[in-house]
């Protein structure tokens, strides 16, 4: 498949000089793509898949078919969408140069043309007004005549500068089922003339504190470059879905500016589930301190329903997966000092006491996940989970007590 981005005709070959001025545009030019796909990402529907420079500068796709082209233009200096810019017929050539190659359904896609800061123009405007097919050929008549001149013989045609024509002419020469299902889905959107602070203004409406929201705009628009880049030095299409997006948003958000109880979504394991799980390495670790059966069951209720609590609440976007390695390293922390702790308080007890001691304690032991509150079984739950991976243990002497069990076993 063609490129769309491609299909243009080649510029001429001379070379032109710019200042620090045309650099800075020009970078902010293309800093811009990944802003306006991160805006576009926080207001897409569910479903959609949004994309950069792969039909357009910025592209989204709805579930129900719609896309939506995005041409963004940063507008330091001038005026992109003037009558006779080289940037707004550009925009327009390159969209008929993606219908024309039947790389999207003109009719179900809307072609925006973004600019930075508030602009205008007579012929973007008719445009953008024009809503059938009648007001799309009168906008596109008076562009001709705007440009060309006098209709019918438009003697100016041929004496436009070489840039504008270049992309002008062949839109306004195409054949009107191409060019007018453009013209009727045009749209003009215009910034505040802060991309950032409009990126900010759309988390504001969300339900965050305003102490907040620049330290989530920020890392929205950091994990959506981060991610295109990644995709993109994997030579994969740069695309990231509403979904992939919002689980981070979600989490992120979740991870510094709530304050809430986080509810366990789980299943409770039955009594065939928990027998399985009998010789898991956690339970042996509660034998080696004599706990009871009934305890031993009750431990793996815990530690089974916290794993698929974690699980569910990581998909959801209800926590952030850095949030459970922090916590995974707190409880580890908190085991080591009680341990301690254990072994001055009780050093006159039996190495099955202390550890009993040991257990209880870490058992009492409540912690936050992004400082949200967590179930009861929950913190129990994660101890056992790191028993499991023999990184914690009860017994004084855990480590090789359980490497006797692996070579007897």
């Amino acid at each position: 498949m063609q490129d769309p981005k491609s299909a243009k005709p080649g510029k001429s070959g001379k070379t032109t000089k710019g200042g620090p001025a045309t650099a800075a545009g020009q970078a902010l030019g293309y800093g811009l793509q990944y802003t306006r796909l991160t805006a576009m990402l926080l207001n897409a529907p569910p479903g959609a898949v949004c994309s950069l420079e792969v039909l357009d500068d910025v592209a989204q796709t709805t579930s129900s078919g719609t896309t939506t082209l995005v041409q963004s233009k940063s507008a330091l200096t001038g005026n992109p969408v003037a009558d006779r810019a080289v940037p707004f017929w550009k925009a327009l050539f390159n969209w008929f140069q993606i219908v024309k190659a039947s790389l999207v359904a003109p009719q179900s896609t809307i072609f925006e043309l973004y600019i930075s800061r508030e602009v205008s123009g007579s012929l973007v405007s008719a445009f953008h007004s024009a809503q059938t097919e009648t007001q799309a050929k009168d906008a596109l008549h008076q562009a001709r005549v705007q440009l060309w001149g006098a209709s019918p013989k438009f003697l100016e045609k041929f004496g436009l500068p070489e840039e504008l024509s270049r992309y002008a002419n062949p839109f306004l020469e195409a054949d009107d089922n191409f060019v007018l299902p453009i013209v009727m889905n045009m749209r003009l959107v215009c910034g505040s003339g802060s991309p950032q602070g409009d990126i900010e203004a759309a988390i504001r409406r969300g339900p965050v504190s305003e102490a907040r929201v620049f330290d989530i705009a920020d890392k929205m628009c950091g994990w959506v470059k981060r991610t295109i880049d990644k995709k993109l030095e994997e030579k994969l299409p740069a695309l990231i879905s509403y979904e992939d997006f919002h689980r981070e948003y979600v989490a992120f958000v979740r991870s510094v500016d709530r304050d809430i109880m986080l509810k366990s979504l789980a299943r409770k394991p039955s009594e065939a589930e928990k027998l399985e799980r009998v010789l898991d390495l956690f339970v042996q670790q509660l034998d080696l301190i004599e706990m009871t059966f009934d305890e031993k069951l009750a431990a793996i209720s815990d530690f089974l329903t916290a794993s698929r609590d974690r699980a569910i609440w990581s998909k959801a976007g209800d926590v952030h997966e850095d949030a459970f390695v922090e916590l995974d390293a707190s409880l580890t922390r908190t085991w080591s000092n009680l341990r301690k702790a254990t072994e001055l308080e009780a050093s006159s007890q039996s190495d099955v006491k202390r550890g009993q001691l040991l257990h209880l304690r870490c058992m009492l032991h409540s912690a936050k996940v992004q400082g949200m509150e967590v179930p009861a079984h929950f913190v129990p739950g994660c101890f056992h989970g790191l028993a499991d991976e023999i990184v914690v243990g009860w017994h004084p002497a855990f480590l090789k007590l359980i490497k006797k069990l692996a070579i007897t076993s």
